[in-house]
């Protein structure tokens, strides 16, 4: 067992949470999968053409810097695989309804879980997104983790909206 992250959709962030007094407990691969997906991942020096094609722009400069504002973990400076995703990208992208930006937030999704693969955790990840019917611009995440050895599933769901999105 691992802490329990529980995702806030109206806050959009998740938080550990108690209970009987203590840190409650969940599947430890749920919480590899958030951590996984809602932490910024540093941002690429040079866009993809896909990233182009859905509306990513890079970074504007941060303010009083001459350096781009490229997220990330301190962590991560000395690390040969960032954790995190660069789904907070996709708050630039307004192109909604658009199977271009679901196919790029899936292959963002993919990269963020790629060591899961790596690690031997998993034998095979799938996502697949789609859009919300809800009037709010929303993008719904169902991630199926195939277990090594076993070729179990495991499947879990999640949903996403950001400002700027129409």
């Amino acid at each position: 067992m691992d802490i329990a992250i529980i995702w806030n959709d109206a806050q959009a962030h998740g938080d550990w949470t108690t209970q009987n007094g203590d840190l409650a407990l969940d599947n430890p691969l749920r919480t590899a999968i958030m951590v996984s997906l809602f932490t910024d991942r540093v941002a690429p020096e040079t866009l993809s053409t896909l990233d182009q094609a859905v509306g990513i722009t890079a970074a504007p400069d941060a303010v009083g810097s001459n350096r781009k504002d490229r997220r990330g973990w301190w962590g991560d400076t000395f690390a040969q695989q960032p954790i995190g995703s660069r789904l907070w990208q996709m708050q630039r992208v307004v192109k909604a309804g658009q199977t271009a930006v679901l196919r790029e937030a899936e292959a963002i999704c993919h990269e963020a879980l790629q060591w899961l693969i790596d690690d031997g955790i998993a034998a095979s990840i799938a996502v697949a997104a789609t859009w919300s019917d809800s009037t709010t611009p929303t993008m719904q995440f169902a991630i199926t983790v195939t277990e090594p050895a076993t070729n179990a599933t495991q499947k879990f769901y999640y949903s996403w909206a950001w400002e700027g999105l129409t």
